[in-house]
């Protein structure tokens, strides 16, 4: 599990670093009303939250692989769950701003949500052939 997990955040950890590269150089191309001033930490919480949930699957697989499916199933609808609210608080404090940190976690959430699939799907595989 150790290493699998540790391969996961080299490879997270890359996908942020250009992720974050190209918001930021986009932020600056693009029109300021379609820009959140949030998007760093919008980033900052895909990160946090993929690795949190990638290490409970990666637990969940270590002593019955059946429950992967029982784990992952319910952390995908907390995850979505804490999304909506985050969502929602944000856009009720910060009106002004709501448009564009919906866009911006959108567009987060696209990119992290392929890239947590992509890593889903190898460690499926992996599981299979044990």
């Amino acid at each position: 599990m150790q290493k699998a997990f540790l391969q996961f955040l080299k490879g997270i950890i890359v996908f942020t670093l250009i992720l974050f590269t190209l918001e930021f150089i986009s932020s600056s191309q693009i029109n300021e009303k379609w820009v959140s001033s949030s998007w760093p930490f919008v980033v900052i919480f895909f990160l946090a939250f993929t690795i949190v949930m990638h290490y409970q699957l990666l637990k969940s697989t270590e002593g019955n692989p059946k429950k992967f499916v029982f784990t992952f199933l319910l952390m995908t609808t907390v995850k979505i769950l804490l999304y909506l609210a985050v969502i929602l608080i944000y856009s009720m404090f910060n009106r002004p701003d709501a448009m564009a940190f919906i866009l911006a976690f959108f567009l987060n959430y696209f990119f992290f949500t392929i890239f947590e699939l992509s890593a889903v799907m190898k460690l499926m595989k992996k599981l299979s052939t044990k």
